[in-house]
This record gives C-alpha cells, sequence and structure tokens, in this order.
C-alpha cells in the first residue's frame, strides 16, 4: 500500500508540473501578445481623424488669392463674386438690366468654405421676389463677363449708381452710394462713417460726452485692406491725446454716430453744421457742396 500510494503521488506531482508550466506558458503568450499589440490599436486611433475633411467641391462659397486683389471670394466653380456701393442700405438695388450684367448669386443652402464664418451670410429677398446671398449685410452678384475661374473684370467699374469692387472676406473699410450723398466710407458691415469739421488735420477733438455719441472709428492697427478704387496711402492711424489709436482718411479722423443702428443710416450727417458722412473726395459736406480743410 506504501508503494502505491507512493506511485500515485508521484503521478499527481508531475500533472501538477505539467500542467502548472503550460498555464505558465499560455499566460505568458498571450501577454506577450497584448504588449505586442498595443501600438497597432494607438497608431489606428491617430490616424482615423486624417479621414474627415470634407471635399473641397462640397463648399458653395469659397476664398481664391489673387496677387493684385488678394484674397476674394467665389463660388464653389471658383467663380468671383462681387458687391455693389449702392445696395448701401443692405437691399439690392440693382435690376432689370443690371441684374442681367450682374448676376445675383443664390445657393439654396449656403456651405462656406473653412476660413468663412457661416454666420456672415445671409438671404434676402429680391424686389423680383426671387432671393440672394449677402455677405457681411451686402448683397453678391457675378459679373456677366467674367468667363472662368480667377477672372475679376468687374472690380472698380463704375455706371453712375455706384461702383462695382470684389467681394473680399477682409476688408476693414468699404464705401456706399447713396443718393444725394454720393459715395461714402463705411466699416467692412456697411456701418456710416463720419468727418467732424472742428478737427485738425491728423488731429481728433472730439472726447468726453463728444466721443460718446460720435464713437472713433479704430480701424485694425497693422491690417488696412480697402476697396481698389480708393487709394490705401489716402488713410494712416493717428494716436489720441487720451491714447487710443483711431483711423483717418486724407488726414480726417473717423467716426460712427451712436443713432445709425443699421447699414444705411446716415442720421449724423449735417448734425449742427460740423458733422458729414466721410466723402471719398475728402471733402466736407457730401455731395454737391462743403468744404475741405
Amino acid at each position: 500500500m506504501a508503494d502505491s500510494s507512493a506511485a500515485r503521488l508521484g503521478v499527481f506531482l508531475i500533472v501538477g508540473l505539467v500542467v502548472g508550466l503550460a498555464a505558465g506558458y499560455l499566460v505568458g503568450s498571450h501577454a506577450g501578445r497584448a504588449y505586442q499589440q498595443a501600438p497597432i490599436v494607438t497608431t489606428t486611433t491617430t490616424t482615423t481623424p486624417m479621414t474627415t475633411a470634407k471635399p473641397a467641391e462640397a463648399y458653395n462659397v469659397r476664398i481664391a488669392y489673387s496677387e493684385k486683389y488678394g484674397f476674394y471670394l467665389t463660388d464653389g466653380r471658383g467663380m468671383t463674386l462681387y458687391i455693389f456701393s449702392a445696395d448701401y442700405d443692405g437691399k439690392s438695388h440693382c435690376t432689370g438690366q443690371c441684374a442681367k450684367n450682374w448676376p445675383p448669386f443664390y445657393v439654396e443652402q449656403i456651405k462656406p468654405a473653412p476660413g468663412l464664418d457661416p454666420r456672415d451670410f445671409g438671404v434676402i429677398t429680391r424686389p423680383d421676389g426671387t432671393k440672394q446671398v449677402t455677405y457681411k449685410g451686402h448683397p453678391l452678384y457675378y459679373f456677366h463677363k467674367d468667363e472662368k475661374p480667377g477672372d475679376i473684370k468687374g472690380d472698380g467699374l463704375h455706371p453712375p449708381a455706384g461702383y462695382w469692387l470684389v467681394a473680399k472676406p477682409d476688408y476693414t473699410v468699404l464705401i456706399a452710394t447713396k443718393p444725394g450723398l454720393g459715395t461714402y466710407l463705411t466699416d467692412a458691415k456697411g456701418m456710416t462713417l463720419y468727418f467732424f469739421a472742428k478737427d485738425e488735420p491728423y488731429n481728433s477733438s472730439c472726447y468726453g460726452v463728444c466721443a460718446q455719441r460720435w464713437p472713433i472709428f479704430k480701424g485694425e492697427q497693422g491690417r488696412l485692406v480697402v476697396p481698389s478704387v480708393l487709394n490705401i496711402s489716402d488713410f494712416s492711424f493717428i494716436k489720441r491725446a487720451d491714447g487710443s489709436i483711431q483711423l483717418a482718411y486724407k488726414g480726417h479722423p473717423l467716426y460712427y454716430f451712436y443713432k445709425d443702428k443699421k447699414p444705411g443710416d446716415t442720421l449724423g450727417q449735417g448734425v449742427k453744421g460740423v458733422w458729414f458722412v466721410a466723402s471719398i473726395t475728402g471733402i466736407l459736406g457730401g455731395q454737391g457742396g462743403g468744404y475741405n480743410y
């Protein structure tokens, strides 16, 4: 019996040793595979976002670049878009034959490319009931003589009603043309800018309550983008007595008027006989009169 028990004990020990070795091999083998696979999972995760970009053709408003004009807006095919200074109030004033030469731009769902803020786009109803896309409040158009992407044949054209300008995403100053006032300066969203007759050249005399009612136009120091029909050398940044910076045009410091609430408002024109819309001529008094310094 003692020999039989010893034999059974030996068998159990041998079986236990074999099972232990097998288990150790399996654990070690699986642990090794898990260690080797970890970098593969990580690599797959980090490369996945590279496939999420939209194709260029998904955008129906894009930004193009020209050495002459800089950055400008196009439709999804690359055709140049324009704005009209006669649309001073955000409504289209181009109808009839004008609309045949300058077809309105419209897409049902606006899909701007990266670099353009969707909130800057809108849609208006034209006098004939059709729709038109706007950018920063300005109705957008094509020009019928542009035949292919890259053509910019309409910029600077000046029919009696106003100026045609290539639409740009980075204007800091624009112009508007309003009956009775001629063409004057606005900010990029069409808000009217003014001259103050009591200012000396390159020197503002509007402070305190005056500056509250006539906030200064600062522009963007170090970056100035203006329509091609204006001479950029006519603009300058001046330092005010309070240390703030103000943009001036032909020596005239530029201001807003606190009662103007929307593009096209010119409620500051002629106030107290010393405030005037900022005519592109640099002459105080608006169209058909006024005086220079």
